[in-house]
């Protein structure tokens, strides 16, 4: 009678989720996920682009910052991640980018060097500074998730490596390799874990964002810490992120940690209900491998170009030059405005009376070693008489949703539509007068700053407190952010048009306002 019960309960199942009649295939004739394409989008484009740019009829064309320029720059600081995965400079092809400490991190910045001073900027300082000496960088090298294939699962049902496996940062398995069974826990709530026995077996957690990544840090580490407490041997996230990429995200949750990007984790959660409702779900198995490598004793190199003024008085502008995988988002779309504002002031047409400092930092993913301090540090007459500091932190990714339903395996796809993710600003002494600024932004470009007010100066920005003066960051929050999906094509070019535009303006009326209009730092 059981074997009745659970054999119509099977049938039903199997009818609802579209997958009557292929229960005997392999891994119950759900769809395998696609390979990882290392600088694929992970969302639909389509054939409409994003809103095109509408000059305000007082502002002249200026080709610099136009959307078509900043798009070169872009494609050449996307290709120095490019290169780092070619050479396998972290020591594999799964992980790559602009890292600070190593070859891609300096080349990048060396590179953007060199477009400042083409701008016909004559000071521009390379200035190298060393990371902090109780501090390392742990990277991984080569790692992998199998999921186990036996016939139980439907005839010839093979081993699964599920390519969008991201380990995180500091996992360690002893040997390299780990096998046991799995469980599932849902969101790891309290309320769920108190029916769950995890001991000895790896703990798939689920976490959807809301947001930002950043925002799911909070529950998603606290729990999987708790899993480990619990007894769990490794914790999986499955993250429901666009298409199949790798998201780094969630370190530091006390043992060994991966994450699975969208449609990995799509296909595992179909997999673990299948054999739920067959009643095979202890059979499910995982054989996790890493191998690691903390770096020590690296360094790195920061560019400063000056751009000087009839004033002292400094407005500094900042862009971070590294970046996880493409890091289109993250953030080369912010160094590629940067560059274009370089070239802009440049130009004795567009000259400013106070000085103009632009900084293109170092070490803003490498712990230890901080490129903002050490650009306050290291170049005290630039900063001790600075006006304020503006951090440019991803600003121009296309705004995606969960749009597009595929009839074929029910993974949601992702599509991009014709704005741009909204931008944080963050004025770190609220000042009116700034405020006052963004918001004339949005009425003569129609870039996409969130509405609310916001002291943050995250990012980039916190490297800056030490100079004491006010800090304003833009920074967007897509759910790209930190994954290998942040490639050139999900970039708004009119955004980073917009970006640079309202740049240039915001930069001239702070370099015609008063001190006091600005206000001083919050203490």
């Amino acid at each position: 009678m059981n074997h009745l019960r659970k054999s119509l309960i099977a049938v039903l199942f199997y009818s609802l989720t579209g997958l009557a009649g292929a229960q005997d295939g392999p891994w119950y004739g759900i769809q395998l996920p696609p390979s990882v394409d290392p600088h694929g989008s992970p969302v639909a484009i389509g054939i409409r682009g994003p809103v095109p740019v509408t000059l305000p009829a007082d502002e002249a064309a200026a080709p610099e910052l136009s959307g078509a320029r900043l798009a070169e720059d872009l494609v050449r600081i996307v290709e120095f991640s490019h290169e780092s995965r070619r050479r396998q400079e972290l020591g594999g092809d799964q992980f790559w980018g602009r890292v600070s400490g190593f070859q891609s991190g300096d080349a990048v910045v060396n590179w953007a060097a060199e477009q400042l001073s083409a701008a016909g900027i004559e000071e521009v300082r390379i200035q190298r500074f060393e990371q902090e000496s109780d501090a390392s960088l742990w990277i991984p090298e080569q790692w992998e998730i199998r999921l186990l294939g036996k016939s139980v699962f439907g005839a010839g049902s093979q081993d699964v490596v599920l390519e969008t496996s991201m380990a995180l940062a500091p996992s360690e398995l002893p040997g390299g390799e780990l096998t046991a069974p799995i469980v599932y826990v849902g969101k790891g709530t309290a309320a769920e874990l108190m029916h769950i026995d995890v001991t000895g077996k790896i703990a798939i957690q689920h976490v959807t964002p809301q947001a930002h990544l950043v925002f799911e840090r909070t529950p998603s580490v606290p729990r999987a810490r708790e899993l480990f407490n619990r007894g769990a041997v490794a914790v999986i996230t499955l993250v429901d992120q666009p298409g199949n990429e790798r998201v780094r995200d969630f370190s530091n949750c006390g043992g060994p940690c991966f994450n699975l990007g969208g449609q990995d984790s799509w296909f595992l959660s179909q997999v673990m209900d299948a054999a739920a409702v067959a009643g095979n779900f202890d059979e499910l198995e995982m054989t996790l491998s890493l191998r690691a490598h903390s770096h020590s004793g690296l360094d790195a190199i920061n560019a400063v170009a000056v751009i000087p003024g009839s004033s002292d008085e400094t407005i500094v502008l900042n862009a971070h030059a590294d970046a996880w995988f493409d890091g289109a988002g993250d953030n080369g779309d912010g160094l590629a405005v940067l560059l274009g504002l370089g070239r802009h002031f440049a130009k004795p047409e567009n000259a400013l009376d106070r000085t103009l400092v632009l900084v293109v930092s170092a070490g803003h993913h490498t712990s230890g070693l901080n490129g903002p301090r050490a650009a306050v540090s290291m170049n005290p007459d630039l900063f001790e008489n600075a006006l304020l500091i503006f951090n440019l932190e991803h600003v121009a990714q296309r705004n995606i949703a969960p749009a597009r339903f595929n009839f074929e395996d029910g993974y949601r796809q992702f599509t991009a539509d014709v704005g741009e993710a909204p931008i944080v600003v963050g004025i770190s002494n609220s000042s009116p007068y700034l405020q006052s600024l963004f918001t004339e932004g949005v009425n003569r470009y129609g870039t996409n700053f969130m509405s609310s007010e916001s002291t943050m100066a995250s990012g980039e920005g916190g490297g800056y407190r030490s100079a004491g003066v006010p800090i304003v960051t833009t920074m967007q929050a897509p759910p790209l952010y930190h994954t290998s999906g942040e490639v050139t094509e999900v970039i708004s070019v009119p955004g980073m048009e917009r970006m640079a535009r309202f740049m240039a303006f915001f930069v001239k009326q702070v370099d015609d306002a008063e001190r006091d209009w600005i206000g001083a730092a919050q203490q």
